[in-house]
């Protein structure tokens, strides 16, 4: 079947946009990173809610340059790649949404592979031993894992419709255990969580206090460390942009889309940290990861102290299930680059085929569900899953080009484009940065400065063979 004959079935309105773009945001990072940066930036201290904020701000500039381009009408399965092909070039696109490709291949890899944990962890809280062992086994691991990504995969298989109800599902479902969180923090006062903590730990607030490594804020450590990597519960958001393909009224529903979800994401990323740390002062925090207990570092731990037993363990479960919900959404992303790429003749026509009936890229959710399999076997074997920094610092090179898109998109260029755009690149170099220098101490194999330069090799191999085969289509003889 040519792939240029195979669309998309447009079938999708507002609020799947939505639904995509706050499903892979919000995820169990907003459970975590809140929390555990006390350990990853000492001294941050109670300025997380306000990195949160800012970070929402800075996510409303890509914002901006997303709603340009989609007027300008750079809009597609492929999202990002479309807006990068358009205005910077489309070697540049291919390169630079490759490396994020294979980040998501990590990630859906992390999250087949650590979701029987979690899932684990809930059974235990319930008192089911028993179950909870066999899913910490490597057979238990496995089994759940390809269940996972494969179920992912014949959701998207059968109908963008029905992926997109789960997601609108989930995203309902993830806004309710968030709001439970935030009223939780809120009614609970600092001198009753330490009653909490004296009573189910026998830790005296005063001594783990004193474990703190810091006792003072650093705005060093705030807008050094700990900024970039809050920041990175704000990635998730592109996947509204690959939405393109399959939306009805595509300029109008994206437009809105990516700015709806980012305020509720922000505003769910800060009301959520500004809760935390009303009730439990970050001192404590501090002090416990300091223990290296991570039940007691994570939100849903420390509020779990005050909550009612049956509320704690379910909010365990939850947890799990929101792990759970945002492979829909990396899946989405993962399948639309590889179709996009298809039908721009960088790989074969028949991954930008369709199925007949469904309409849905097949070919391409086939290739994700195998490299995500793979992924997650790798991460059984040696405990770490190759592109999960990748992840990151792809997403601060696509970024940086969209700014720079801003700058090459049309002549003259206005100053307020001119000052999104500059901002754009400013703090996607920033980051990009941070991660390299952070995580110079890691083995070299698993840098991410270090698999970003293989997987553009391959990328350039990949682009160069492609310019190659469309020029014999061109000139057979």
């Amino acid at each position: 079947m040519d792939a240029f004959s195979s669309p998309l079935k447009r079938a999708l309105g507002l609020w799947s946009v939505v639904a995509f773009g706050v499903t892979n945001e919000i995820a169990a990072g907003l459970f975590f990173v809140s929390t555990q940066v006390q350990a990853t930036a000492p001294g941050v201290g109670d300025l997380v809610p306000w990195l949160m904020l800012i970070g929402g701000a800075m996510t409303l500039l890509t914002v901006f340059a997303y709603r340009y381009f989609f007027a300008a009408g750079s809009i597609g399965a492929g999202g990002e790649y479309v807006i990068i092909r358009d205005s910077v070039g489309p070697q540049s696109a291919f390169l630079a949404t490759l490396l994020a490709w294979f980040g998501v291949t990590g990630a859906l890899g992390t999250l087949a592979y650590v979701t029987p944990q979690f899932l684990a962890n809930a059974c235990s809280a319930l008192g089911f031993t028993h179950v909870a062992h066999a899913l910490t086994s490597s057979f238990g691991t496995l089994l759940v894992g390809f269940a996972l990504i494969w179920a992912a995969w014949l959701v998207h298989v059968r109908s963008i419709r029905l992926a997109t109800t789960l997601a609108v599902i989930a995203m309902v479902f993830v806004l309710l255990v968030a709001a439970t969180m935030i009223g939780f923090g809120f009614a609970t006062s600092p001198v009753r969580f330490e009653a909490a903590l004296l009573t189910h730990l026998h830790l005296a607030a005063a001594h783990v206090r004193a474990l703190a490594p810091v006792q003072r804020v650093s705005f060093g450590a705030a807008f050094g460390t700990a900024l970039p990597l809050l920041f990175f519960g704000y990635l998730g958001l592109s996947t509204s942009t690959q939405t393109g393909g399959e939306v009805v009224d595509a300029v109008r529903s994206l437009s809105r889309g990516v700015l709806v979800a980012v305020l509720m994401v922000t505003t769910i990323y800060t009301a959520f940290a500004f809760a935390i740390y009303h009730a439990v002062p970050w001192q404590e925090i501090a002090g416990l990861a300091s223990l290296r207990d991570t039940t007691y570092t994570t939100s849903t731990g420390l509020l779990g102290l005050v909550m009612p037993a049956w509320l704690a363990s379910l909010m365990n479960v939850f947890v799990a299930m929101i792990i759970i919900k945002t492979l829909l959404p990396l899946f989405l992303a993962q399948s639309r680059w590889i179709y996009a790429w298809a039908q721009d003749g960088l790989l074969p026509r028949r991954f930008g085929a369709t199925h007949e009936r469904f309409k849905t890229p097949v070919a391409a959710l086939t290739v994700s569900a195998l490299f995500g399999s793979l992924s997650l076997v790798e991460s059984l074997w040696s405990g770490y899953v190759f592109g999960v920094s990748l992840r990151v610092l792809s997403v601060m090179i696509v970024f940086f080009l969209v700014g720079l898109g801003l700058l090459r998109y049309g002549r003259p260029v206005p100053l307020r484009r001119l000052v999104v755009g500059g901002a754009i690149m400013a703090f996607s170099l920033w980051f990009s940065i941070s991660l390299v220098v952070t995580s110079a101490h890691e083995a070299f194999w698993i840098q991410p400065a270090v698999q970003a330069l293989l997987v553009a090799a391959i990328g350039f191999f990949i682009y160069r063979a492609s310019a190659r085969r469309r020029l014999s289509v061109r000139f057979p003889y």
